[in-house]
């Protein structure tokens, strides 16, 4: 099996030949100035590369304000996107999925189960999201107080237990 190395290599030496350029053989470069060669063997000479540049200052705001227009635009014209939009069905499911960060404002036991604790966890929305979890046997309550977590945010809610 070849390396990264003699594979990059082979690729290059596949695009040169497609290309009709020789081995090695520096990119030519279709913008370069139709002027005189100077002093350095190069075509243009430095009073044509100032006067290039001047130009090209000049049209460069002008170009900014419109390219900006066109993105108002744009942005203008694109359907506003629903913020739980329904995932595309050709998805795969781990795709689907939409997880946020969150931090664990208050714990308590749960009342009617013995390996359950109950959370208050923000994670950015207008109200915090109280959510059951397993970790009784692993953590204890100031353990889980302030630590910060992955939440699956858009999982259906389970009621499985009375008062939670």
């Amino acid at each position: 099996m070849a390396n990264a190395m003699d594979m990059l290599d082979e690729a290059i030496a596949d695009l040169e030949a497609k290309l009709g350029l020789a081995p090695g053989a520096p990119i030519p470069n279709k913008s370069a100035s139709a002027g005189k060669k100077s002093a350095g063997g190069q075509k243009g000479g430095k009073k044509n590369d100032d006067k290039k540049k001047k130009k090209a200052k000049q049209q460069q705001p002008a170009k900014a304000k419109n390219d900006d227009k066109k993105k108002k635009k744009a942005k203008q014209q694109q359907p506003a996107k629903a913020k739980n939009a329904p995932a595309n069905a050709d998805q795969p499911e781990i795709c689907k999925l939409e997880f946020k960060v969150g931090q664990i404002s208050k714990v308590w036991n749960h009342p009617d189960a013995d390996k359950l604790y109950c959370e208050e966890i923000e994670c950015g929305e207008e109200e915090p999201r109280q959510i059951a979890s397993g970790l009784r046997p692993h953590y204890d309550e100031a353990g889980m107080l302030g630590r910060r977590l992955l939440v699956v945010a858009n999982l259906k809610v389970r009621e499985s237990f009375d008062g939670f």
